[in-house]
């Protein structure tokens, strides 16, 4: 029973600490669907949880350290985007400085407003985002196998973690089932067929009048 919990604690933090891995991977495969190969993740992810942990220590709230990270990693997008598509830039190499950007920039932000050395305070409880209690979970506590199951492995995360799980199965959907993700994968796979203005008549074909 002692290795049975200690499994389960041992999936319960893979799966709390590989959320923002899930993330990332989640926006590199819409990067590489659309053509544009995302070395940056790495410092797009550090400059994110920087700001975010800047922002929440700030304001003490986990949304508006969400929003800041969210905000910081759109405009490392929008500059590898610049790069890279606008002036049609070398990707890797646009990639690779970002991290290198990202990794010094941090440090020293994080030193010049916190005086920790680079780091980031440690958060109260109120600028994290609580544990979420999922429903049935106090009653099947006591249930062998099925209750530590439960509630140690699928209740108990944050509403990060529920969120990343969800939005895999969204991903695939408008990836394979919609519009924008047949727009989006043919813009990948081969820019010039989207490429196309209207049809017009070739000059070598006669047209008969009706």
């Amino acid at each position: 029973m002692d290795i049975f919990l200690t499994l389960l604690s041992l999936l319960d933090s893979t799966v709390r600490l590989a959320t923002p891995l899930l993330l990332a991977a989640l926006a590199g495969f819409y990067s590489e669907r659309a053509g544009v190969v995302d070395i940056g993740l790495e410092g797009k992810m550090l400059v994110a949880a920087f700001a975010s942990a800047a922002a929440a220590a700030l304001y003490g709230s986990a949304w508006m350290g969400l929003g800041a990270g969210i905000l910081a990693s759109l405009l490392l997008a929008l500059l590898h985007g610049f790069a890279c598509i606008t002036h049609r830039g070398n990707q890797v190499v646009s990639g690779v400085a970002l991290n290198i950007v990202a990794l010094g920039l941090t440090a020293v932000l994080g030193n010049a407003w916190f005086q920790m050395g680079g780091r980031t305070p440690n958060l109260p409880a109120d600028a994290r985002f609580g544990e979420i209690t999922l429903p049935l979970a106090n009653a099947l506590q006591g249930v062998p196998l099925l209750g530590p199951l439960y509630v140690e492995l699928i209740s108990g995360h944050n509403i990060l973690v529920y969120l990343a799980l969800g939005i895999v199965p969204l991903t695939w959907w408008i990836a394979y089932r919609t519009r924008f993700g047949l727009r989006l994968r043919a813009v990948g796979e081969n820019p010039a067929a989207v490429d196309t203005g209207p049809a017009s008549p070739s000059p070598n074909c006669a047209i008969r009048p009706s």
